[in-house]
C-alpha cells in the first residue's frame, strides 16, 4: 500500500483494488508484556468507518522502527499509547519525526498546512507524528472500553485488511477473557477510543462493504 497526502488534506491510500481516501490515519501501540508489543495503523474514512491497514509486532525497539515506518508509509500524524509506561513513551519521542506534545510540534514550524503541493499531491511528506496518551477514563475502565471497541467491530465499523493485519484478525476471534492483557487489543482500544472521541460520535452513512476487505467479523458468542 502507498499513501499520498492530497491538497484538500485527505490521504489517499492505494489498496489492492482501488485507492481509498481517509480524513486521518493514526496508529495505536500496545506495549510488550507477556506477548510481543503491537502497533496497528487505522484510517478513518469520511463516512466514519475505520479501516485497519497495517500492523507490526515485536519488542520496544521493533515497535519504534515500525512507528517510523508507519509515519513514512502511511503518513500517520498521531500515535496513541499507554503513557503510564514513561520509559517506553519517552523512547518513542527520541525517534526521528516523533514528538510528544503540541508544543514540540509547533516548534518545528512544520505541519500539513506548510507543505508544498504539486498536482494536488503533497510531495514533501515530512509530517511530524504526535505521541499522545490514551485518556485516563479509558485506562481506568479498560474492560468497558474493550467491550465498546469490540461492539464497534461487530457492528462493521472497523474493517480489517486481512493480508496486512493477521494478528488483529486472530485476536478478534478469541474470547473476551483472553484479550484483557493482549497488547493487540490494547493498541486497538487506545486507538479506536481516541478516534471516536476526536470524531465526536457523528452519524455514519451506511454503505457497501469496501472491496479491499474480504472478511466480515462475526461475534463468536
Amino acid at each position: 500500500m502507498k499513501a499520498d497526502l492530497l491538497e484538500d488534506g485527505t490521504i489517499a491510500v492505494s489498496g489492492t483494488i482501488r485507492s481509498e481516501r481517509f480524513g486521518k490515519i493514526w496508529a495505536g501501540i500496545g506495549w510488550p508484556d507477556l506477548e510481543p508489543g503491537y502497533l496497528c495503523v487505522v484510517g478513518e474514512r469520511v463516512d466514519g468507518r475505520y479501516h485497519a491497514l497495517w500492523e507490526k509486532r515485536g519488542g520496544l525497539y521493533e515497535i519504534g522502527r515500525a512507528a517510523v515506518e508507519a509515519k513514512e508509509r502511511y503518513l500517520i500524524d498521531r500515535i496513541v499509547v499507554d503513557a503510564r509506561d514513561e520509559l517506553a513513551t519517552s523512547y518513542l519521542r527520541t525517534l526521528p519525526g516523533l514528538c510528544f506534545n503540541k508544543e514540540d510540534r509547533e516548534a518545528t514550524g512544520r505541519d500539513r498546512a506548510f507543505l508544498s503541493t504539486a498536482g494536488g499531491v503533497i510531495r514533501d511528506q515530512g509530517i511530524l507524528v504526535t505521541v499522545v496518551g490514551a485518556s485516563e477514563r479509558v485506562l481506568t475502565n479498560y474492560r468497558s472500553a474493550l467491550d465498546t471497541t469490540r461492539g464497534i467491530i461487530v457492528a462493521g465499523r472497523l474493517l480489517v485488511h486481512e493480508p496486512n493485519c493477521p494478528g488483529l484478525l486472530y485476536a478478534l476471534r478469541q474470547p473476551l477473557e483472553d484479550l484483557l492483557r493482549s497488547p493487540v487489543m490494547k493498541g486497538i482500544v487506545w486507538l479506536v477510543t481516541a478516534l471516536e472521541h476526536a470524531r465526536g460520535h457523528e452519524t455514519l452513512d451506511e454503505g457497501q462493504c469496501d472491496p479491499w476487505y474480504t472478511n466480515i467479523f462475526r461475534d463468536p458468542s
